[in-house]
């Protein structure tokens, strides 16, 4: 339990740090600028790669700078967008900072490439099925298609949820591989930089093993 509630001390001392809330502010503007990019492939389901930046942010800095982080690059990224159609939806916003949230706890403290790709996938499998399937599909389709979901619906309004939530679900899918792909490219890429630039090592490589944060 100490080491579990030791993610959250010591991220927020994080907070404290200019070195981490300058390198936070320049991975949140590559999570702004990757959600700016995002690919639409129908309503309400985009490809997108902004969960980089915030991923990078928890395996550096922990969960609650990445809680805070990826609040910041939604409320940014929403107003950046013109085109927006709907009023900003808190309980969403509750979701992504949950997504920074599983993030944080994965990835932080992890002392290996190997041990950190491997919390990356469990971190991503968590977000997809949790986040991105059962609480974001859940609350748009209360919001803003059956209020009635899911208490209170007839056989043929599950058959039109299930209809609706099929390409959320092919997309989550498809798109897997390629987050994890890109996760286990980028992540130890940021750890390496991190690493040259401030001498401090995210990451016990065989170079690191005798900096002071690697385990002996």
């Amino acid at each position: 339990m100490r080491g579990f509630l030791s993610l959250f001390t010591d991220s927020a001392r994080e907070l404290k740090q200019v070195r981490a809330l300058t390198v936070t502010a320049l991975l949140m503007a590559l999570g702004i600028v990757l959600r700016s990019l995002s690919i639409p492939i129908g309503t309400d389901i985009r490809i997108t790669f902004s969960f980089l930046g915030i991923a990078a942010i928890a395996m550096l800095y922990g969960p609650v700078v990445s809680m805070i982080a990826s609040l910041g690059v939604d409320i940014i990224g929403y107003l950046l967008d013109g085109a927006k159609m709907r009023e900003y939806n808190v309980l969403l916003a509750l979701v992504v900072m949950l997504n920074a949230l599983i993030y944080g706890m994965f990835l932080y403290h992890r002392k290996s490439k190997k041990g950190l790709i491997f919390s990356a996938v469990l971190a991503r499998l968590t977000i997809i099925v949790v986040g991105n399937l059962v609480l974001n599909s859940s609350i748009l389709y209360a919001s803003y298609i059956n209020p009635h979901y899911p208490f209170h619906m007839s056989s043929s309004e599950w058959t039109a949820f299930f209809t609706w939530m099929l390409p959320r679900l092919v997309k989550n899918v498809g798109q897997f591989p390629f987050d994890i792909v890109m996760l286990c490219v980028f992540l130890p890429i940021i750890a390496k930089a991190y690493d040259q630039v401030f001498h401090k090592s995210v990451l016990c490589t065989p170079s690191a093993s005798l900096a002071p944060d690697c385990d002996s």
